[in-house]
């Protein structure tokens, strides 16, 4: 992969934003066409009955379509008239032009540009194609308020509007991909940069060798699932104690692959772990991560309405599921055991002695002699400190040195900060107590 040719693809929010702001001159254009001439005037709308609202805009705008081919109606239209909808008419050399304007609703974004959704009857014409697309206000049988969506075009353009649409959502797709947001349902989307790697994440090399070839391979065979009639999709588990890598390696995947990543806020109901896998199969190949899987079922999501997610009657493709959990013993064996679920499941252990070595010489650097590095890295072992706890170890002795005017650490700093850390840990074990006497003397 050649993450710096891929990165030129991408588009932040901000300028998304931007590309679909709502301008005074966008309106115009839009909307007012002082040149256009209706002969036989336009009659008076509806107020309600959606077939009503078809007809009439059949009889006032049906003759700015060419004549001598029947005219269908579909109902079903995933169009709007919206700023992101420009954009690819614009990009695609296709017209926009407003027959009829019912209204215009817009917001503010996040930062600070608008965003609209224009209602009326629309004439969408292209090379080799030719539609009105319609979005009328109404009352419904209820008396609610109400927009009818739909298209009005002929029998010989059909092929073509259905690949409009269809282009229309690849395109939406792409874009919704290219920003580079973990998509939070119920939560705010959060900003990520691909800058993790394989080769900076510190985990045992064969289950690293593992989960790189489980997911590249995933990606690889789209087609073999497919002809196979098998659903394209894998599930894994990652469990072991917080604090030693689980979330660095579904942010090394979302870095390292051209997945949407897509995860719930903490707290979500089933309305939002359906919504999850619902946004997520839109949005293939995507990687649908939930962290601390075990709490997500004891803060009330309903397990049963997750399995039946995992694999249910409906087909999942191109969904890779991550979850990750501290203690698999809190999970049911209709998790752990059945593999349609979570096909492959890997412990995430504590550094051992020679993995924490290697970790505190890529923090301390020369900052600690070889021989110092190997005793702390025998003590972290012993204690069952977790790269959570070294990383923050070398935190912790740079504001030690700070707080003494010191712009590098010394032994000493480094002993006072283990010390703290040491009590912390000891307050966790609940009496059961670590000793530093014997190390950094």
């Amino acid at each position: 992969m050649n993450k710096k040719n891929e990165l030129k693809n991408y588009m932040i929010p901000d300028a998304l934003e931007k590309q679909e702001h709502l301008s005074f001159e966008t309106i115009l254009k839009l909307m007012h066409d002082p040149d256009r001439i209706f002969p036989n005037g336009i009659s008076e709308r509806p107020p309600s009955n959606f077939i009503d609202l078809m007809n009439w805009t059949n009889d006032n705008f049906g003759s700015f379509l060419t004549k001598g081919d029947i005219l269908n109606k579909f109902v079903h239209n995933r169009i709007i008239i919206d700023g992101q909808f420009l954009c690819f008419c614009e990009e695609n050399e296709i017209t926009v032009e407003c027959l009829f304007k019912d209204s215009i609703i817009s917001w503010k974004t996040d930062h600070d540009y608008e965003k609209f959704f224009a209602q009326g009857v629309f004439l969408i014409k292209s090379k080799g194609l030719e539609l009105l697309h319609s979005a009328l206000f109404h009352k419904g049988n209820q008396n609610e308020d109400e927009i009818s969506f739909f298209v009005l075009v002929s029998n010989k353009n059909y092929e073509a509007y259905i690949k409009l649409r269809n282009e229309f959502d690849a395109w939406v797709q792409q874009r919704d991909r290219s920003n580079l947001h973990i998509r939070v349902v119920d939560g705010e989307d959060i900003p990520y940069t691909k800058d993790s790697t394989w080769e900076e994440l510190f985990l045992p090399e064969d289950d690293k060798a593992e989960i790189k070839n489980l997911v590249s391979g995933f990606l690889a065979s789209k087609d073999f699932y497919l002809q196979n009639k098998i659903p394209w999709k894998r599930g894994i588990l990652l469990y072991g104690k917080p604090g030693n890598g689980k979330t660095s390696i579904i942010r090394t995947i979302i870095s390292e692959y051209n997945f949407k990543p897509v995860t719930i806020i903490a707290g979500a109901n089933d309305d939002s772990v359906r919504e999850a896998f619902s946004y997520a199969e839109q949005q293939s190949p995507s990687l649908l991560y939930f962290e601390d899987i075990d709490s997500l079922f004891e803060k009330g999501v309903d397990i049963s309405t997750f399995l039946n997610l995992m694999d249910g009657i409906s087909t999942k493709n191109g969904l890779l599921v991550i979850a990750t959990a501290n203690d698999i013993n809190k999970l049911k064996s209709n998790i752990t055991d059945r593999p349609s679920r979570f096909d492959r499941k890997f412990e995430i252990p504590l550094p051992n002695q020679e993995m924490a070595y290697i970790y505190i010489k890529r923090w301390f650097g020369n900052l600690l002699t070889s021989a110092k590095c190997r005793e702390l890295a025998k003590y972290a072992e012993k204690c069952d400190f977790s790269y959570a706890y070294l990383k923050e170890l070398y935190i912790s002795s740079m504001f030690e040195a700070l707080a003494h005017n010191r712009k590098i650490p010394t032994v000493k700093d480094v002993h006072n900060a283990l010390n703290r850390l040491v009590k912390d840990k000891n307050i966790l074990n609940k009496g059961k107590t670590i000793s530093t006497d014997k190390y950094f003397k």
